[in-house]
Order: C-alpha cells, then sequence, then structure tokens
C-alpha cells in the first residue's frame, strides 16, 4: 500500500506532498490540470523509463519518492529485496528516484543503490497501473493463466500438483541431457581426469611439505652468511690470543664484584644477578656450537629441494593455490572418474524414471485441462454479464486454451484471453483489437470476476470510464467499490457517478504563482467533495439542484457498498 507521496520539481509540479490511506482515492480536475503528470510520477516509482521533458523548466532535477507498506508473505518481494541486500524493518519500503536533466538518475531503495531493472521488479509487486496506455500486466500471458488457475480452489490445487509433477520431470530430463553431452565426450573425460589424478598421486603430497621445504631451501641458499655469522658469533663467545671472550670477561667481572663486595654488600646482588646472566650467556654458546657442529651445506640436497617445490609449484598452478585445495581436487576428481565409469547404468536408471514421471506429468496436465474448461465456461457467462454491466453490452470475452501435447510448464499448449468488441466478429487475441479504454474496463472486470488481487498492492485506474456515463457509470463505480474493500484504489475519473464513490477525493487544478504555472492538489472536504460531484454534473455553474443530486448519487453510492455488484 502506498502511505505517502512526495515530488519535487515533476512537469507542472513545483513540490507536492500526499499521504495516503486505504480504500477508494479519486482525483479529479479539468483537463490539462495536471492529472496525467501525476499518474506519470507514480509511474516513476514502478520502474517506468524516465525522461528529461519531465524536469521542470528552470530546474536540473525532478525528485519522486513514495512510502509503501507491505506485508512479510510477499515470498516474491522478499526474495527480490533479499537478492539486491535491501533490509526493509517492519514491511516499510521508501523508493526515491533523482533523475537530471543531463539524462543520469540514481534509484534509492530504504537507502540502498539499485538499478531500474530491480525498481521495476519491486514495483510490479506494489503497484498495477491500468490506464489507456499503460495496461502491460493485462497483456502478459502468464497472467491470463493466474487468473484462470485461480478460478477455484479445486483448479488451484490441480495447477499445485501439475507444477510440482512438471519440476520433478524438468529436473530429471535436465540430468540426462547432462549425462548423455558427458556420455559422448565420456572418453576424453575419463583420461583427463586419469592424467590429473596420476599427476596430483604420483606426487604424493603432504601438508605443510611446502613451507618446510621452502624454509630449508632458504636456509641452504645462504649456508656461507650462516657459516661465516657462527664463527664471528664464537670468536666473539670465546675470544682469541689477543683478546678475551665474552665469558671470560663475564666471569672476570663476576670475580670483582664478590671481591668487592667484601667492602660493600650491595655488590654481592650484582654479582647473583651476573652469575644467571653467565648462565644463559653459556646456554646460547653450547645451542650456537651444536648447530655448527650439525651445520652440513648440501648442494645436491638443495637441488632436490628446489625441484620438490618446483613439481608442487607447478601441481598448484594447475590444481589448487595450496596443497589442501590440491587434495581436495584429487578427491572430487576421483569421485567423478568413478560417476562416468558407471553413466550407463545410471542413464538407463534415469530414462526409466523420465518415463514414470512424464506419464504422471501427462495425467496430471489432462485433469488441470478438464477443470480448466469448466471454470473458464463459468469464467465466460460473469465476464460478459460484468463487461455488459461496464457498458460493452457486445463484447465476448474467453479463454483458449490447447491441450498439452509436449510437456510444457503450463500444462497446456496455450493459454490466452481471447476478445471481440462486437457482435459477429471472431474472436482474437485480447492483446491485439482491445482499445486503451476498454482495456481499463476489462481489467477491471477481471480483478472483479476473478477475485485476482493483492491487498498490499495499490491499483490506479486512468480514465476507466472514458467514453460512458449514466447508469454504466454507476455499475463502474460499484466494481470499483467492491474491490477497494480488500485494498487501495486511486482512480483517475472525469465521470461524476465514478467520483461520487470516493473515501478520499483529490482535486487537481492549475495555479500562476509568480508568472508561472504550477500544478497543484488539494484535499476535499466533505462539502468540497459535493460540490465538485455537483460542478462535474453541470458545470462551474453549480445550483441546487445540482448539489442535491451530488448528495443523492454520494449517498447511493456508499449504499452500494452492501449490495451484491450488478444488482438494483
Amino acid at each position: 500500500m502506498l502511505q505517502s507521496l512526495h515530488i519535487r520539481h515533476f512537469a507542472l509540479i513545483e513540490e507536492l506532498h500526499i499521504h495516503f490511506g486505504d480504500g477508494l482515492t479519486i482525483f479529479t480536475g479539468e483537463t490539462g490540470a495536471g492529472k496525467s503528470i501525476l499518474l506519470d510520477a507514480m509511474g516513476m516509482l514502478a520502474g517506468k523509463r524516465a525522461s528529461a521533458s519531465f524536469v521542470r523548466q528552470g530546474t536540473e532535477s525532478f525528485v519522486v519518492e513514495g512510502a509503501f507498506f507491505f506485508s512479510n508473505e510477499n515470498e516474491v518481494l522478499q526474495q527480490v529485496l533479499a537478492a539486491n541486500h535491501i533490509e526493509a524493518e517492519d514491511g516499510q519500503l521508501v523508493i526515491s528516484r533523482q533523475f537530471r536533466r543531463n539524462g543520469r538518475g540514481t534509484t534509492l531503495i530504504n537507502g540502498t543503490l539499485v538499478p531500474l531493472t530491480t525498481v521495476k521488479q519491486i514495483g510490479e509487486q506494489l503497484l498495477d497501473i491500468h490506464g489507456q496506455y499503460d495496461n502491460r500486466l493485462i497483456f502478459d500471458a502468464a497472467y491470463h493463466v493466474e487468473i484462470l488457475d485461480s478460478l477455484t480452489p479445486a483448479l488451484t490445487e490441480a495447477r499445485r500438483a501439475y507444477d510440482l509433477a512438471y519440476k520433478t520431470w524438468a529436473r530429471i530430463v535436465k540430468e540426462i541431457k547432462t549425462l548423455q553431452k558427458e556420455e559422448s565426450e565420456k572418453a576424453r573425460l575419463l583420461s583427463v581426469l586419469e592424467f590429473q589424478i596420476k599427476e596430483i598421486e604420483a606426487a604424493q603430497l603432504r601438508e605443510g611439505e611446502d613451507d618446510e621445504l621452502e624454509h630449508h631451501i632458504k636456509t641452504a641458499a645462504h649456508s656461507e652468511h650462516i657459516k661465516n655469522n657462527i664463527q664471528d658469533m664464537l670468536f666473539a663467545f670465546e675470544g682469541g690470543e689477543r683478546q678475551k671472550g665474552l665469558l671470560e670477561q663475564l666471569e672476570t667481572v663476576q670475580r670483582v664484584l664478590l671481591k668487592t663486595a667484601s667492602y660493600d654488600p650491595s655488590f654481592q646482588e650484582m654479582a647473583t644477578r651476573l652469575e644467571a646472566l653467565i648462565y644463559e650467556v653459556a646456554d646460547v654458546h653450547d645451542s650456537l656450537v651444536s648447530y655448527a657442529e650439525a651445520f652440513d651445506f648440501d648442494e645436491r640436497a638443495l637441488d632436490r629441494m628446489q625441484s620438490r617445490l618446483a613439481v608442487i609449484e607447478k601441481l598448484k598452478r594447475k590444481y589448487g593455490f595450496s596443497i589442501p585445495h590440491i587434495l581436495a581436487f584429487l578427491a572430487r576428481s576421483q569421485k567423478e572418474y568413478e560417476r562416468l565409469e558407471e553413466s550407463e547404468s545410471v542413464l538407463a536408471a534415469l530414462q526409466k524414471k523420465e518415463r514414470e514421471a512424464a506419464q504422471t506429468a501427462k495425467e496430471k496436465a489432462a485433469g488441470l485441462q478438464v477443470l480448466r474448461l469448466q471454470a473458464a465456461k463459468d469464467f465466460q457467462q460473469q465476464m460478459t454479464a460484468t463487461l455488459k454491466e461496464l457498458g460493452m453490452a457486445r463484447s465476448r470475452i474467453a479463454f483458449h486454451i490447447e491441450p498439452m501435447r509436449e510437456i510444457t510448464p503450463l500444462g497446456a499448449a496455450t493459454v490466452a484471453l481471447y476478445f471481440s468488441a462486437n457482435a459477429g466478429e471472431a474472436m482474437m487475441p485480447l492483446v491485439k483489437i482491445a482499445s486503451g479504454g476498454e482495456i481499463s474496463r476489462i481489467a477491471l472486470a477481471l480483478k472483479s470476476v476473478s477475485g485476482c488481487t493483492q491487498a498490499e498492492k495499490t491499483m490506479i485506474f486512468d480514465e476507466i470510464d472514458v467514453g460512458i456515463s449514466g447508469q454504466t457509470g454507476v455499475q463502474v463505480a460499484k466494481h470499483i467499490r467492491k474491490l477497494c474493500q480488500d485494498g487501495q484504489i486511486f482512480c483517475i475519473t472525469h465521470l461524476p457517478q465514478t467520483a461520487a464513490a470516493a473515501d478520499k477525493h483529490y482535486f487537481i487544478y492549475k495555479q500562476e504563482i509568480e508568472g508561472r504555472t504550477v500544478s497543484q492538489v488539494k484535499a476535499l472536504t466533505a462539502e468540497e467533495h459535493v460540490q465538485e460531484i455537483a460542478r462535474m454534473f453541470g458545470g462551474d455553474d453549480i445550483r441546487e439542484a445540482g448539489l442535491t443530486a451530488a448528495r443523492g448519487l454520494i449517498a447511493k453510492s456508499k449504499q452500494s457498498d452492501c449490495e451484491t455488484v450488478g444488482g438494483s
């Protein structure tokens, strides 16, 4: 449901804030006042293409923002939000579109920058627009199938059962195609896998081996430096003929400290500390001597280590960036090798499953076809009666359903709505022959008869009542009132019968401000609502008779909420 709308610098609109409720919201106004501009602005929230012509003269960009509320039961919307990492707390969504005169624009949903395709996906779940020139949904074959299969509970359940059977069959077919493709190049794949497995197994890899080799190679590569440094360190520890070593010098200092301690006891503590240090230094010296005795540089050993590391690095480049990854690749290759060797028996088993799944799908499709034909017959009768009430007495509409010959996702070869506007003319696909005004009323009839609506979706009807008047207009209003009991409907109209049914009535008008024309929107009070209905009846010269007629029409529209659509 659309809770609020903010528009700035859009065509003739300077700045506009509107808060909406549920029920039926009516927009009226003189021709050219800006009703179509308001619809275009709402279309921005549904992902329609923007144009520089929408940017108000004298400004550089327009902004359209809409705040929506939706229920967590809308799984499609939840999936789109999750895929685009959009967080929506408490079912709140704010769509904001800015478009600049230079053709660049940005779109944010709850503060997250998104592409226009995402806005379209989300907009389809929030807005259902039906105008003379914007009825994309009603031309969508998938929507026709959705309407048909929701007509009765039994049909809905049959479609669900078929979908399950189809998905099972399609999954098996996909597995068979994968195996058959592999079978055609099975020998090559087995040869490649065998080579890879043998190459890795021959290396006899051990985790951590590469790190050890790198350490030993680094040490061996600097053996001369290490040997020279050891000699320098041992000389510093042990000294020579002309220079005492570090150990001997420390022992000399200790003796002097002990001798001095006889004069001042504080030197005893220093001597004790130095004794501990002498033990540490001696231990380091012994470790250095042990390392020097064990150190043996072997150039052939270095060559062997470098060759071994080269083998490991080659395997890393081919199969993984570490030994654990190479070993994991080996495990997968072994498993795939075994699977390919057994593929013939697996393929035979899958083909048997496919025949069984295909038979099940065909049986489900046959049952679905029977229920569809039954529901379509009742649907045609109800639609014919409803369209007659909506001023299309000679029109006919029906589902064209061709039975399934090959298994399809629909459970039929074709499901489409066919339409004829005039007696004696053959019915043809709806998308090819219906006019704009007819389409809007057909959309209303479809929703009224099928009940295929979503409470959280805002339905927008633009000029749905064009070319009709009188009792037909009353019937259009009745059907709209019936639909808005389950949600929110916006309707742009010139017809007083439709406007009289409003829960909330907005008047759109043009005003000149500082030499510039601005479209304004005013929420009408109850009395202003009556006056606007009277104006729509008789023009600007509003008289008491017109006001009385307007009040009567409003009262009648409210009473119809309690009546069955199509009744007296």
